[in-house]
């Protein structure tokens, strides 16, 4: 495929997350920039805004959770494009113009730190994006949201800066704000944005950061345009596309015929369905992030793979020295119940950067209910450490297997998006950088197990 028609193909399928405070330039910039790469614009934050006009109009207390969820699982919310702009429908109605009111922009934080309300609205803003081909902006689409966002942006600018802007937009629309009030409202909604319990603003892992303040919103659209192509080129030259070899899926004689026998066997007594495998399309190697509820998990995951992949047993296997000599020939590695020693990560890390795929049990132990657990410390890690990209898997029915023989259920592995740093990423702070990480990982594995569910 040519070069040029390769980009095009993957920037119709890419996902732009564009966070950051109020008054940064988000939707300015996304909805300009969306118009200039032919994508889809998204505007998070004004379906957060329409819940709170709409609890505001029914004399509802922004504080209740119990009221915002009512109101956020009761009302329909869609994005329109008009004339180039996009338009909040509530109901039917465009309310856009009574969306940005000043009320409306006093209540909107406490309204979208309600866990369920953030669900309900995240749940929306997934399906609406299930295609890609989209510019998302917000406060924790990259975080949260989209984690596995193709690119994300992070723009920052000072406070008169913002509220200048702001006031210039109100204006627009025909709404008169005295620039005291914004600046104050603009202030109280970064305190109560970045301190909030349920996806608070931060700064995505892996975002390119962009300080606005002194920028026009043409160089600032500049700016991001450009890395979005630039990732674009690099994935296009990653992928394997129809009739390539991908090097990265050479197996050995016994590997492939291992894998290919346990498949075969999971296919008829256990009727095994594996999506997502296009999500591996490229040439690279992965550390695999699953969930972890059976000791059959790593077979079954390796099998759906089809690649050689290292993974994580613990040691106690390895006494027997038959089967544990059985076992490291299909790469495993011994590690102590929920926690990795310095030996073991150093072993890990050599062979991410042997372009090595390994697969991880982030949860360290297995799930008896089969809901995802916290999550232990490692991923987000050695992802940051050895530049090397993550990819979420969702295995459903293996604590079930005997259900699955009876055709009760089915056993399902999902590969899900990969979670990719750039390359020239570097971390301000690793230790938050590893934790965000990790909790992205999570938010992935979170909606690929409700996704499965559906």
């Amino acid at each position: 495929m040519e070069k040029e028609q390769a980009i095009k193909e993957v920037l119709s399928e890419m996902i732009v997350t564009i966070d950051g405070p109020a008054g940064s330039g988000k939707s300015t910039t996304a909805s300009l920039l969306a118009a200039r790469l032919g994508l889809r614009y998204l505007d998070t934050g004004a379906m957060y805004r329409g819940v709170t006009y709409a609890m505001l109009r029914e004399g509802l207390d922004p504080e209740s959770e119990e009221s915002a969820a009512r109101i956020a699982a009761s009302i329909s919310l869609e994005l329109k494009d008009e004339e180039g702009r996009s338009a909040l429908y509530l109901d039917g109605v465009n309310v856009e113009r009574e969306i940005r009111s000043s009320e409306v922009s006093r209540f909107v934080s406490p309204v979208s730190r309600h866990g369920s309300v953030r669900r309900e609205m995240v749940k929306i803003q997934r399906s609406i994006a299930r295609a890609g081909g989209i510019v998302a902006e917000g406060r924790d689409t990259g975080s949260v949201v989209f984690p596995f966002a193709h690119t994300k942006v992070f723009l920052v600018a000072d406070a008169e800066a913002r509220a200048r802007r702001r006031q210039g937009q109100l204006e627009s629309m025909g709404v008169s704000e005295s620039i005291d009030d914004i600046r104050e409202n603009i202030n109280k909604r970064d305190k109560i944005d970045s301190s909030r319990e349920h996806s608070p603003l931060t700064r995505p892992p892996g975002s390119i950061l962009v300080d606005t303040s002194d920028l026009t919103i043409v160089q600032q659209v500049e700016t991001i345009e450009k890395a979005v192509l630039d990732v674009a080129s690099k994935l296009a030259s990653l992928r394997v596309w129809p009739g390539e070899r991908n090097d990265f899926e050479h197996l050995a004689l016994h590997y492939g015929l291992t894998l290919f026998i346990v498949r075969v066997f999971c296919r008829l007594f256990f009727r095994l369905k594996i999506y997502g495998k296009r999500n591996l399309r490229y040439r690279e190697h992965f550390i695999f992030a699953s969930n972890h509820t059976s000791y059959a998990d790593p077979p079954i995951v390796s099998c759906g793979l089809n690649l050689e992949v290292a993974f994580l047993a613990k040691k106690e296997l390895f006494r027997n020295r038959l089967f544990g000599g059985f076992i490291s020939q299909y790469k495993a590695i011994p590690i102590d119940r929920g926690e990795i020693g310095r030996r073991t990560l150093k072993l890990i890390i050599s062979k991410l950067e042997s372009s090595e795929s390994v697969l991880m049990f982030p949860e360290g132990t297995r799930s008896k209910t089969g809901e995802l657990g916290t999550f232990k410390g490692g991923i987000g890690f050695l992802s940051l450490h050895t530049g090397t990209t993550i990819v979420p898997v969702f295995i459903r029915g293996s604590n079930e297997l005997w259900d699955c023989f009876l055709r009760r259920k089915r056993l399902e592995l999902h590969i899900g998006p990969p979670i990719r740093l750039p390359v020239d990423y570097e971390s301000e702070d690793k230790k938050l950088d590893y934790r965000l990480l990790n909790q992205m990982v999570f938010e992935t594995l979170r909606m690929m197990k409700d996704e499965s569910e559906d």
